[in-house]
């Protein structure tokens, strides 16, 4: 049952580390598209690449600090942390190129 128990709050924490990801990224993001084309510009691919970088976060940090302990937590691998990284930041920059033409 402990383990049942762990599964469930580390589950809740990670809505809650989701949410609020998702919420600081996006409106860091406003803000700065705000500062440099007058308005808020916000895309369905920005908050994909905001997913893709709570993803990598938490496989690569967060899943080690929660409450669920399991042999088969591992780090995402370097290669696949990059090419994570390379990707989110393209699809968080692609309405500034949408904007520009």
């Amino acid at each position: 049952m402990t383990k049942f128990g762990s599964f469930i709050l580390e589950l809740l924490r990670m809505c809650v580390l989701l949410v609020l990801t998702l919420f600081i990224l996006g409106g860091v993001e406003r803000f700065i598209y705000q500062s440099i084309f007058g308005q808020p510009v916000y895309n369905w691919s920005m908050a994909l690449g905001n997913l893709l970088i709570f993803f990598m976060l938490y496989r690569n940090h967060f899943q080690f600090k929660g409450w669920y302990k399991s042999q088969k937590n591992q780090k995402l691998t370097i290669l696949t942390t990059r090419i994570t990284t390379v990707i989110s930041l393209g699809l968080i920059i692609l309405p500034i190129v949408r904007l520009s033409l």
